[in-house]
């Protein structure tokens, strides 16, 4: 794809050779190796100028090296092949003047334009012209300004070796040497070396690929190696930008937004993207020799000897046509990126507009995944786009509505007009024909087109958004519009059978704009009554949405049996039961009614007798969550539930109905902790049942039975509401250790479940399950209870692993948790009838003795003065013939410990009675009073009339203040018993 407009300015027919070309406003200024200037009009780049008209002057005897315009001044700066610097002005009515001798090189300013860019043939000046250049000579670099007809020496600069290449970008000069590129300010006040110069090889001058060049974006370029390099003059350093490699040696380097040229030694043009630093386009121009930017004109010219050509990049809008129109989508979206810079106020708009365009050019070609990609991250017109599935939209578009308003008119060209989706499919795949993949046809385009709009409405449209940024549509229209939307989402998801349906359904009523009258009878004629029977209970309609459920339902029993179909009855069958759920929920109110209640009942169960069953019958894992979640509701007792079960059951899955019971009873009793005794106990039988059952079968090791084993331990272990007296039986007959020790312990038979463990554990750890019982099966301090009761304690079995790593702990750790010789769990109790089994043991095994002696001396912190451990209870168990000497440091430990507690209370009780003595002699102290005469002196202190003999008196005690000491006894007030009354009472 080519992005540079070519064009012939001058065909040179005279003898001299064209050695130098430049622009001044509207002439073609070019300069020969005979010394000589040449000025042709030329009023656009699009036309060749007239070879025959023109103004020339004479500079010079040698040859013209370069030509550079000084806008706005109307000067010429013509530089010979000796360094020789002219100024020459434009009309030549005078005689050129030596500007300087000796010349290295030469620069004019340019000032980036922000905010610049082509968009398409409109002209734009990404970079103009500054008022000042600079000229450079051995060491030394000059900076000129021209103000007005003059032009003026401002200063000097010392320049470390000779300036070969210089560019001028806003404020920064950038000089190139033999050996090095520097950066310095125009006032000479900053210099930095950007980087070093090498030469490629021992025969290069060092001077032929020295090049630099001012471009956008405060960047500019220097050529080292053959290898263009960007740095930021702002920063000084390097620019975030990657190298371009040149494919030959350059010999010239020039600008023109947003592409660097290049023009290498064997007269090849490449055109390189500024932004990007890509390889765009290569044009191969015979003997082009020099380059010249013209920024007003936005081109760049190229020369050969004899010809004068222009280089004109194309606009933005032109480029992104061509890209689309050669179906290159990935260069049409690299267009943004090539013309705009990142920062750019416009380019946000423009990547949105871009996208907009490439997803209908997707649209047109068939590829809906793609164009809707494209959708979510354009600005895509949602009322264009709508009117594609307009038979399920119905909305009425106004005349007035501006369709695609923020396209550019030039390329809506690329918006397919408005039709039926099922025509416009048709209509291109005629068009398209052989282009389309095998196999495509107009019934999966279709869906696939559905499916992605559907995902793009639920998805990436937000209707609170749309109505605040398009002030285009009006309120009453908007409203429409969003309604028709959210129902086209609703129609759609539900033909592709998505279940993001219940999405739209679920909204909130303020943020919802569906219109569910609207949507009957579409959903029925599409066949899927399961979505509408979603929006009535939505709106509480249960009994209409179970009974449309329920025939979708049989409908699909009636048809052919497939997984597909299967899928969809399980999914319409999850949906009956929370419908069923949430109208039980919704009856418990009429229950607590008496007026109600019975005619609620009897319509619930009428309901339930229909629906319940069918669930059964399609899906019993969906009805089984009705009838546990609902169990204390529900008019059916467990024994209906069961009979009902083993009614529907296996008509359709195959499942028997005992598993299936067992799935009811473990989902009610396990899974949501409902049940009761009743329901606990037969569940416990179940499991009972099907182990004696396996243990009469004799068989090897089933992996089942393991897993039943391990629930009925678990059960047991985590339920204490059973009929034991009917499971004591059938565990007896079963005898599974963990089942029987299970039952002693909850008959707290803990004696009888300790001999259980001792006698039938395997001998090895036998110790350690023991103790791992006392451990976990020992009452705990009301303290720790409640951080216990989550954890292991009373779940031996369940977590045996916990509890043998337990046992094995020595000293015992959190040891204080525990109570002591209170009630009959106490874990010293349960320890001392462990010791006992010991003892007891011990007359068939001597090593007995050893055990005893370590499980007292283990658990020495509950061997206190008020345990069943304690020193005398141990002496009178332990048997006579027993070697005391293996017990000698158990019982000095016991000893101690005691004479420890005993003292340690001796100490409390003292500390208690000098504490109470004390307390009781500040209360005397506070209300103790002197005693008082009374005779016929005495006064009333309130009423101020004498006391009496016989009166009754009343003596105040003296006032104490807060926190003031104990004061000594005082002298109290007298007042008559009736006075002091009467004070009280105000």
């Amino acid at each position: 794809m080519e992005m540079i407009d070519r064009g012939v300015l001058l065909r040179w027919t005279q003898s001299s050779k064209i050695t130098a070309v430049s622009w001044f406003k509207n002439s073609l200024i070019i300069g020969n190796d005979a010394g000589e200037v040449y000025s042709f009009h030329a009023t656009s780049f699009e036309d060749a100028v007239d070879a025959n008209v023109y103004q020339f002057t004479k500079v010079s005897s040698k040859t013209i090296a370069r030509i550079c315009s000084l806008e706005p001044s109307e000067w010429l700066l013509v530089l010979n092949a000796d360094g020789d610097l002219y100024t020459v002005d434009t009309f030549f009515s005078s005689q050129p003047s030596i500007l300087r001798k000796r010349i290295t090189c030469m620069a004019k300013q340019y000032v980036e334009v922000p905010g610049s860019v082509n968009y398409d043939d409109d002209l734009f000046m990404p970079l103009s012209c500054g008022n000042s250049f600079c000229v450079g000579t051995e060491n030394k670099l000059y900076i000129y300004a021209c103000k007005g007809p003059k032009i003026e020496q401002l200063r000097c600069i010392t320049v470390d070796g000779v300036p070969l290449v210089a560019s001028w970008l806003n404020e920064t000069i950038a000089v190139g040497t033999k050996e090095v590129y520097y950066a310095m300010s125009p006032d000479g006040s900053t210099c930095h070396e950007l980087c070093s110069n090498p030469q490629l090889d021992e025969g290069d001058d060092g001077e032929s690929g020295i090049m630099t060049a001012s471009c956008i974006d405060n960047d500019i370029m220097v050529v080292c190696q053959n290898i263009g390099i960007f740095y930021n003059t702002e920063t000084m350093g390097l620019s975030k930008k990657n190298t371009i490699h040149w494919s030959n040696s350059l010999v010239a380097l020039g600008y023109v937004p947003p592409f660097i040229i290049g023009i290498t030694s064997e007269k090849v043009v490449e055109i390189y993207g500024f932004r990007d630093q890509l390889l765009y386009q290569t044009i191969y121009h015979t003997n082009t020799r020099f380059a010249y930017y013209v920024p007003e004109r936005m081109t760049m010219m190229a020369a050969t000897p004899n010809v004068v050509a222009s280089l004109k990049p194309k606009g933005y809008y032109q480029s992104f046509s061509s890209a689309l129109e050669q179906r290159n989508l990935k260069r049409a979206m690299h267009m943004v990126e090539l013309y705009f810079p990142a920062e750019h106020p416009a380019t946000e708009k423009e990547l949105k507009i871009a996208h907009t365009i490439v997803g209908w050019t997707r649209f047109n070609d068939l590829s809906f995944p793609m164009a809707f990609y494209h959708f979510t991250k354009g600005d895509v017109d949602i009322v264009h786009l709508l009117s594609f599935w307009m038979h399920f939209a119905d909305l009425n578009i106004p005349e007035s509505y501006p369709r695609n308003s923020n396209i550019p008119l030039n390329l809506r060209q690329y918006i397919p007009c408005s039709m039926g989706i099922n025509e416009f499919i048709e209509k291109k795949i005629g068009e398209l024909g052989a282009s389309l993949q095998r196999g495509t046809t107009a019934c999966r385009l279709m869906e696939m087109a559905s499916a992605s709009f559907a995902t793009f409405l639920l998805q990436h449209f937000d209707a609170k958004n749309f109505l605040q940024q398009n002030t285009v549509v009006e309120n009453d229209f908007g409203r429409k519009l969003l309604g028709a939307l959210e129902k086209t989402t609703l129609l759609l998801l539900a033909e592709c059978d998505d279940q993001n349906c219940s999405t739209i359904i679920n909204r909130a009523q303020d943020e919802s704009f569906l219109d569910v009258e609207e949507c009957e009878h579409q959903l029925m004629q599409m066949g899927k009554g399961e979505v509408y029977a979603k929006i009535l209970v939505k709106k509480q309609r249960y009994k209409e949405a179970l009974e449309i459920m329920a025939k979708c339902i049989n409908e699909k029993l009636a048809a052919e049996n497939s997984e597909e179909n299967s899928i969809k009855i399980r999914a319409i069958c999850c949906e009956l039961a929370s419908c069923l759920h949430m109208l039980i929920q919704d009856a418990k109110r009429d229950y607590a009614d008496p007026k109600e209640s019975s005619s609620s009942v009897e319509q619930m169960n009428s309901i339930l007798s229909v629906h319940l069953p069918l669930l059964l019958e399609s899906c019993p894992n969906a009805a089984l969550g009705v009838l546990t979640r609902n169990h204390a509701t529900l008019p059916f007792n467990t024994d209906e539930i069961i009979a009902m079960i083993d009614m529907y059951s296996d008509k359709i899955y195959g499942i028997s109905s005992k598993d299936l019971r067992v799935k009811y009873l473990e989902d009610l009793v396990i899974t949501n902790k409902y049940g009761n005794v009743y329901e606990n106990t037969l569940l416990a039988k179940y499991y009972i049942d099907e182990l004696i059952a396996h243990k009469k079968s004799r068989g090897t090791k089933d992996q089942n039975a393991s897993v039943v084993k391990k629930t009925l331990v678990a059960l047991l272990e985590t339920n204490n509401n059973f009929d034991m007296l009917e499971l004591e039986k059938l565990i007896a007959k079963l005898d599974l250790l963990e089942a029987t020790v299970l039952v002693y312990n909850k008959y707290s038979r803990h004696g009888d479940a300790l001999k259980t463990l001792f006698g039938r554990w395997p001998e090895k750890d036998r110790m350690k399950i023991c103790e791992a019982y006392c451990l976990c099966f020992g009452e705990l301090h009301p303290a720790h209870e409640a951080a216990a009761k989550d954890g292991a304690f009373k779940r031996l079995f369940t977590n045996i692993d916990h509890w043998m790593e337990k046992s094995n702990e020595w000293p015992l750790k959190n040891h204080e948790v525990y109570k002591i010789g209170k009630t009959e769990g106490c874990i010293d109790k349960l320890l001392y009838e462990l010791l006992k089994i010991i003892v007891e043991q011990s007359k068939k095994e001597e090593a007995c003795v050893y055990l005893a002696r370590d499980l007292l001396s283990k658990y020495m912190p509950f061997c206190t003065y008020n345990s069943e451990l304690k020193g005398n209870n141990i002496i009178e168990l332990i048997p006579d013939d027993w070697n005391f000497a293996l017990f000698a440091n158990v019982f000095t430990q016991m000893h101690l410990k005691a004479l420890h507690e005993e003292r340690t209370i001796a100490m409390k009780r003292g500390l208690t009675r000098s504490v109470h003595s004390r307390t009781s002699k500040q209360l005397y102290q506070l209300t103790c009073v002197p005693p008082r005469t009374v005779d016929a002196s005495s006064i009333c202190s309130i009423c101020q009339e004498p006391i009496k003999l016989g009166m009754s008196i009343a003596l105040p005690p003296p006032r104490q203040k807060d926190g003031s000491p104990p004061q000594g006894p005082q002298q109290s007030t007298i007042m008559h018993e009736q006075c002091a009354k009467n004070i009280h009472d105000k």
